[in-house]
């Protein structure tokens, strides 16, 4: 026999071998699926090049269901797999991805539109009250699973009503209620007495419902740190501009030192304070020695400075 004739015989052997030694695919029993499209390559291992192709659709999004064995094998024969090793299975269990929809997700669609219409402005937020409880659902697992299609809102009674669309079912969600809003204010984290001087770790910012704040606007941290009350404050209490004052940085019928520049000529008696003054706020102090009441500024602790433009030293 010829090297020719030897060659082919062995290829014609080989070829049976090769042929047999393509696999079949195998049939999973639970499959879990994002898309609403059940697939070859979802349904079996193995799938080959037929992987991509769509075999069912899909259940709801965040819900199972079951395919049988017999169905799978007519899906199958359609798209030309016409044998598929199945392990035992009489069904296989199909669960899509979902993601669950409550009632904080209406709400940010909801802020999201008022905010948009200037209803809803900085430092305040929104929240729904339903007028029936939500039932659990799901959306498609994708970066916008759910969209406001409709929102009707009257302010003068805060009636709601909003339609919403959900990825991956047929049907829209319709929701009404009541608004209610609500702004950041700051807040007491400890009672304090009148006088006190207050720090950023005495004041906490919480919500406040919109009827409640002062119609003066709600102050912010900066205008509150360093103040000082005015009156006394339970813990808890929501802060407004008429409860602080500046700080009294020299007191009533407090003995002060008074100084007045002239050149290089530095003139000081003591005084006394005749009103409370805040830095840099005027203040009239009586000099102990002249009994005359001078004009000055709140320099500091204790201190006043009286301007030479507006007080001489002869009558000082």
């Amino acid at each position: 026999m010829n090297n020719f004739v030897k060659t082919t015989i062995l290829a014609l052997c080989i070829l049976p071998v090769a042929t047999n030694a393509i696999a079949a695919p195998i049939l999973r029993d639970t499959i879990t699926v994002i898309s609403p499209i059940v697939t070859v390559g979802d349904m079996f291992e193995d799938a080959g090049l037929l992987a991509e192709q769509a075999l069912f659709r899909a259940p709801a999004p965040g819900t199972v269901g079951q395919v049988s064995v017999q169905n799978i094998r007519i899906a199958t024969a359609k798209i030309g797999v016409e044998n598929f090793d199945n392990p035992g299975f009489f069904n296989v269990s199909v669960a899509r991805k979902g993601i669950n929809v409550d009632l904080s997700t209406f709400e940010a669609l909801i802020a999201d539109d008022l905010t948009s219409k200037g209803v809803l402005r900085s430092g305040m937020s929104v929240t729904a009250f339903l007028n029936r409880e939500l039932a659990i659902m799901f959306a498609e697992d994708r970066s916008n699973p759910v969209t406001l299609q409709n929102l009707r809102y009257a302010p003068g009674s805060n009636r709601f009503s909003a339609r919403f669309a959900l990825a991956g079912q047929p049907n829209p969600v319709d929701i009404s209620g009541r608004l209610d809003f609500s702004v950041l204010a700051p807040h007491l984290v400890r009672a304090l007495p009148a006088g006190a001087i207050l720090k950023a770790d005495d004041i906490e910012m919480r919500n406040l419902p919109l009827q409640f704040a002062s119609s003066a606007g709600v102050p912010m941290l900066d205008q509150l740190i360093g103040r000082q009350l005015q009156r006394n404050q339970l813990e808890g209490a929501a802060l407004r501009l008429n409860d602080i004052s500046e700080t009294v940085l020299i007191a009533r019928n407090e003995i002060v030192t008074v100084f007045l520049k002239a050149g290089a000529m530095t003139l000081t008696v003591k005084g006394q304070a005749l009103e409370d003054a805040s830095q840099g706020q005027p203040i009239s102090i009586l000099n102990l020695m002249s009994n005359k009441v001078v004009r000055g500024i709140a320099a500091g602790p204790g201190t006043v400075q009286i301007s030479t433009t507006s007080t001489s030293v002869a009558s000082l």
